[in-house]
């Protein structure tokens, strides 16, 4: 069986980025009234162009200086894609969200399928940056309706298994998940918790993320109801029983800390380390005394397009390849 490690065990080999200022896509907010902005642009509001720079700098120097290696996205894949599609999405900043990665599979990725028009351009960028690492692509299809996002696929470990944590609503759907089950049970996972979401809940991991097999942060009113799949079926679970069933301590939080600070939101790099925004003291407080290792950065800026340092960074599990390893 392939190795079994959770997101939050794997020491990402690399994490890729994107700022969107080089590209003059945060310019484009300007055009749109502030109560607009979050229809057409998804954004909440406009931030401070100097400061976001400044913001997004500070992350990834802490994610080098954690000693993970940290690459633009755009660097690797803009020989492949029109380079223009960056121009006009500022949410490619939140790299996390057009394909997925899987520790215990290093050599794949699988493609997101975006809900939101104005996000379809970036899976071929991510593809595109994930290609130039030596990932394969994984093709998994669907129905119309299939549509996924990777913020709202976590990887987990359940006793050994392979799990996945897969969140549907507003941006996942419920088809999508139920064709991953076809495609990746039981060859490369074991389970899928389903997870469904409160309406106006946008992705899983603004509201839940195991930081360490023993510690999720979490706001437990954004969870309606849990199904579990795996190769005999499924069957409606209730979510946070099985993780007391696992002795992990739930870090909870409130509903604006959880939307407007992002605090159930980190960037994992193994060893009980995560990279967090330092706007929810009282959770990093409890994260920090749950044995968590919390590296703190500044967003006040960075949140206003509704997403922390898991939505802005993919971690890839495997060592880089040269661009003539990665290509045919």
């Amino acid at each position: 069986m392939a190795r079994c490690t959770a997101e939050y065990a794997q020491r990402p080999e690399t994490v890729l980025v994107h700022d969107p200022v080089p590209f003059g896509a945060l310019g484009v907010l300007e055009d749109i009234p502030a109560g607009e902005l979050e229809e057409h642009l998804l954004f909440r509001e406009q931030p401070d162009t100097q400061r976001f720079v400044l913001q997004h700098r500070a992350f990834t120097k802490a994610i080098a200086d954690a000693g993970v290696d940290c690459r633009y996205l755009m660097e690797l894949a803009e020989e492949s894609v029109d380079v223009r599609a960056a121009q006009y999405d500022p949410n490619l900043m939140f790299a996390r969200d057009a394909a997925i990665t899987l520790p215990w599979v290093p050599e794949v990725y699988l493609p997101a399928r975006m809900a939101k028009p104005l996000r379809r351009t970036e899976v071929p960028i991510l593809s595109a940056a994930l290609e130039a690492l030596g990932l394969n692509r994984l093709e998994w299809g669907g129905a119309e309706d299939a549509y996924l996002e990777g913020g709202d696929v976590v990887p987990f470990s359940r006793g050994g298994n392979r799990c996945l944590l897969i969140g549907y609503a507003r941006r996942t759907t419920l088809a999508a998940v139920r064709r991953l089950r076809e495609v990746l049970i039981p060859d490369l996972a074991d389970e899928i918790f389903a997870i469904e979401l409160a309406p106006w809940r946008m992705n899983l991991d603004g509201g839940l993320l195991p930081v360490a097999e023993d510690v999720v942060v979490a706001h437990v009113p954004s969870f309606l109801s849990t199904l579990h799949l795996d190769a005999r079926g499924q069957r409606h679970v209730d979510l946070f029983a099985v993780l007391r069933e696992l002795e992990v301590t739930i870090v909870e939080t409130g509903r604006d800390a959880s939307w407007l600070q992002q605090a159930c939101n980190y960037l994992c790099l193994g060893d009980r380390t995560v990279i967090g925004y330092d706007m929810a003291t009282s959770v990093l407080r409890d994260l920090r005394h749950a044995g968590i290792n919390v590296i703190e950065i500044a967003g006040d800026e960075l949140v206003k397009g509704r997403g922390g340092p898991r939505c802005m960074s993919r971690p890839v599990y495997r060592p880089l390849a040269t661009a003539q390893q990665a290509r045919p």
